[in-house]
């Protein structure tokens, strides 16, 4: 058995922004060992206990004579709640779905009450844009608080210049093994702002530094993406699939702040 702490390093967070999540576990003494193969489930829920999103995710490292220790971060989605999110979470084994008894406030069937933060409405400080370049937006139906957008091998982001120093967060995957690595470059104009490496598998964040001075003077900052290699799902081995759209990568949360 062991014990876990999860801390939201905000105490509240907006609709649509990112939020990092600290996790720790920590082995009991004189327990029986954890099994390995272990995933964390983290459900949050309103009040009532109804589900607003997840944020499940492999564990790192079994728990053993040292705690366990690692940060994540997870955007908020963009839904008309605003209010205090409780935090569920708990361990199950990937390989058959069990979950596993953990110390602490069961809220019933091993999903224990680990934390909360409060949800905010979304500022819009700092809108960002689809321009040319996007496919339509598609929800997952077993992640219905989330939707991603294909691009493809050429696509813009535009957003309203925020005349100061910020961050660009960008949730993103490719997820088709047989495409290989990619290469997604980040440009205002002619001017290069990074180049993103992305491997197939699972979604991951990227934060880019934009400084006022590489954001121009207009009014409207144009953030173009170009993607190498593209594919299309129809032509890719191992895809059985009609899709002939050219594809580049997917695109779930975009975010301009600090």
């Amino acid at each position: 058995m062991a014990s876990m702490t999860v801390k939201p390093a905000q105490a509240s967070a907006e609709a649509g922004a990112p939020i990092d999540v600290e996790y720790q576990l920590t082995a009991i003494a004189g327990a029986a060992p954890l099994p390995g193969n272990l995933w964390v489930f983290v459900h949050m829920v309103d009040d009532s206990g109804m589900l607003l999103w997840t944020d499940d995710h492999a564990l790192p490292s079994v728990p053993s004579a040292a705690p366990v220790s690692y940060r994540r971060t997870m955007f908020v989605p963009r839904l008309p709640y605003i209010g205090r999110v409780r935090v569920e979470a708990g361990l199950f084994t990937k390989t058959d779905g069990a979950r596993v008894p953990l110390a602490g406030t069961d809220r019933g069937g091993h999903a224990y009450d680990v934390a909360s933060f409060q949800m905010q409405p979304a500022s819009n400080a700092v809108f960002v844009s689809f321009g040319d370049g996007w496919h339509g937006a598609e929800r997952d139906a077993g992640e219905a608080a989330h939707e991603g957008r294909w691009s493809k091998g050429d696509a813009r982001l535009s957003l309203r210049n925020p005349r100061r120093d910020v961050v660009l967060w960008l949730e993103l995957d490719q997820p088709v093994a047989a495409v290989g690595p990619q290469a997604l470059e980040l440009r205002v104009g002619s001017d290069l702002l990074a180049t993103v490496q992305v491997v197939p598998g699972a979604r991951r964040i990227e934060r880019v530094p934009l400084t006022a001075s590489r954001l121009g003077a207009s009014q409207t900052v144009d953030l173009d993406l170009h993607v190498q290699p593209t594919f299309v799902p129809a032509s890719t081995a191992g895809i059985a699939t009609q899709d002939t759209r050219e594809l580049g990568v997917r695109v779930f949360n975009v975010y301009v702040g600090q």
